[in-house]
């Protein structure tokens, strides 16, 4: 006859198990986190491509941003001009507003975010220039205190940002760093949060936390070296 498991028996096992979770969640966790990184990364790449199209097919010009005071969280999505014309795919009937049919894998519900330095739609009718925050320097140098304000394609030296929020995004911390050009406010591995960016140069190249990048240098250390 087999012998049932004991009381003290049963309890250890479910210890152990109880331990083995403890220690593979958190693994699987993180691994879901980098798995949506990439993916995100990897549409941003298709995004950027479709901007580089559309400023081909339009005398360098490109796609206004967008704000809508009404419906805050909509700040700065997709470009509608960039569904109208074939270089993304358009949302569905009843989400015209996100501008594109691609929804951010970090913010459900909402399109990747857009901001470029043309004109700027507050409200569906007032026109006027956009603006972007951009370090002294960058990207050679990268500090969230020193920088300012640029607009105006030819005299900003970043001509469009794409963006995820990314994971455990806090607004209030970004803001204070200026996101999402700063290289300080980008997506880090180790801590796991941050924007997932990409953006184009005045002179055509492509920059973001895509790829390995150098370590952003604080302006103030380097005044130090």
């Amino acid at each position: 006859m087999r012998r049932a498991f004991t009381l003290i028996e049963l309890l250890v096992v479910i210890a152990i198990i109880a331990m083995l979770l403890a220690i593979l969640l958190p693994v699987l966790g993180r691994a879901r986190i980098q798995a949506k990184v990439v993916v995100v990364s990897a549409e941003l790449n298709q995004i950027g491509l479709a901007l580089e199209m559309y400023m081909t097919d339009n005398d360098g010009n490109v796609p206004p941003t967008r704000v809508n005071c009404m419906m805050q969280e909509n700040y700065y999505q997709l470009p509608e001009e960039l569904a109208k014309g074939k270089y993304l795919p358009e949302p569905a009937e009843d989400e015209e507003w996100r501008g594109a049919g691609m929804e951010d894998r970090f913010n459900k519900d909402f399109s990747y975010k857009y901001t470029a330095a043309g004109s700027l739609i507050i409200n569906l009718y007032s026109t006027t220039e956009n603006r972007i925050w951009v370090p002294d320097g960058f990207p050679q140098r990268d500090s969230t205190k020193e920088g300012r304000y640029h607009q105006g394609i030819h005299k900003s030296p970043v001509t469009w940002v794409v963006y995820s929020i990314g994971p455990e995004f806090d607004e209030y911390e970004m803001k204070k760093m200026h996101y999402p050009v700063p290289m300080k406010t980008w997506y880090a591995p180790e801590e796991r949060k941050g924007v997932i960016v990409r953006m184009r140069l005045k002179k055509g190249e492509h920059i973001g936390s895509f790829r390995a990048a150098e370590p952003a240098i604080d302006a103030d250390a380097q005044a130090s070296m």
